[in-house]
């Protein structure tokens, strides 16, 4: 593995390219996926399902669902946790496929702790945006996740 020097270090922070030994790399910096949550009726969040996760959620390590999507128009990654409806309607083999997730309202007949149940429409694509691409579909023309991105 090449060392970097200070001066290449300092290059690269303005360049966003590194020079070593084995070549030229230009440099994109990857920045944490914008937190995104559903809190009134008509909250929409859309996008190519880039990953799945379990995480701890708040001080009780309570684990939970956290969805990534990508924006295909900007390119920018946003993320969300889970609900019982969306953990039972997104599946892992959903990741590379187009997602629309809106919250419809809420069902107070049915709660927990004293909340209400959250009901949200989720829409998953019929192919992967890159069987999309393959077939010439509309998503050919966008440069971002595709199935080789994707390491399942």
């Amino acid at each position: 593995m090449d060392k970097l020097s200070i001066a290449n270090e300092e290059r690269a922070a303005r360049t966003n390219a590194v020079q070593t030994s084995s070549g030229a790399f230009n440099m994109t910096e990857r920045k944490e996926p914008t937190f995104f949550k559903f809190e009134k009726e008509g909250d929409t969040i859309a996008g190519v399902l880039a990953s799945i996760e379990r995480v701890s959620v708040g001080t009780s390590s309570k684990a939970a669902n956290r969805y990534t999507v990508q924006d295909l128009e900007t390119g920018e990654m946003s993320a969300f946790l889970g609900s019982y409806q969306i953990d039972t309607k997104l599946r892992p083999t959903d990741r590379g496929r187009f997602i629309v997730i809106r919250l419809e309202g809420e069902d107070s007949s049915i709660s927990r702790s004293g909340r209400a149940l959250k009901k949200y429409r989720v829409q998953v694509s019929d192919k992967t945006v890159g069987e999309m691409r393959a077939s010439g579909g509309s998503a050919s023309d966008t440069p971002f996740i595709t199935d080789a991105d994707i390491p399942f």
